[in-house]
């Protein structure tokens, strides 16, 4: 019976930390001169990244709590962003923090994505290279027009790709596990075989590989 007791009593306090005091946004920027690749490791917490008119990097959280948020570390031309360790954001009843980031236009580098969970949605980044490697969870990703190399690797989640210029420079590869390939947009020297499907839109100067375990791959237009 006291075990039970001391248990109701954490679990009461975990729920007045989920639900009480719910602080302000947290909410960082940096330069990014000198910076060659973005490391942005969001564990299983959800992230939106996008290209916008900013000078600076910007990173924030939609939910945040006395000393938890961003960890923002640069060495060797590489920024690394992470998230402090918070029981509080593991435990939170009903509503879950958004990681969000504003890169600069004109960031020509590379940006390196990996998670345990968590959605990723990606919105027009202008980058010469996107890498997304995630255990778990859905990757959406919007483009006007593809001007970089894009690879991504789910384990379970699905992968959608919006793309509006259906002319992009792509040479495409989509490769699934148990999951089904669709794709919405003409492709030139399109093969499809049991497990991947390969084309070309415009020259082919971009490459964009999508690798699923248990997911379900889209190409929109």
């Amino acid at each position: 019976m006291r075990k039970f007791c001391i248990c109701m009593l954490m679990f009461c306090m975990f729920f007045l930390m989920a639900c009480g005091n719910e602080g302000t946004m947290n909410l960082q920027n940096m330069k990014l001169e000198g910076i060659d690749r973005l490391y942005i490791d969001h564990g299983s917490t959800p992230v939106h990244i996008e290209s916008a008119e900013v000078e600076a990097l910007e990173a924030f959280l939609s939910i945040d709590r006395g000393n938890s948020g961003i960890v923002m570390t640069p060495k060797n031309k590489e920024l690394k962003i992470q998230l402090k360790s918070d029981i509080r954001r593991i435990i939170n009843i009903g509503r879950k923090p958004w990681l969000t980031i504003r890169v600069p236009m004109n960031f020509e580098g590379e940006v390196l994505l990996s998670g345990s969970s968590g959605n990723v949605k990606i919105n027009d980044l202008q980058a010469s290279k996107l890498n997304i490697d995630s255990k778990s969870g859905n990757v959406s990703m919007h483009y006007q027009q593809i001007n970089q190399d894009i690879r991504v690797s789910v384990y379970s989640g699905n992968v959608i790709l919006n793309l509006r210029d259906k002319d992009s420079n792509v040479k495409w590869r989509l490769k699934s596990g148990s999951g089904r390939r669709s794709v919405a947009i003409p492709w030139d020297e399109r093969q499809d075989k049991q497990k991947s499907t390969e084309g070309l839109t415009g020259n082919g100067s971009f490459d964009v590989y999508i690798e699923t375990r248990s997911g379900n791959i889209s190409i929109k237009e």
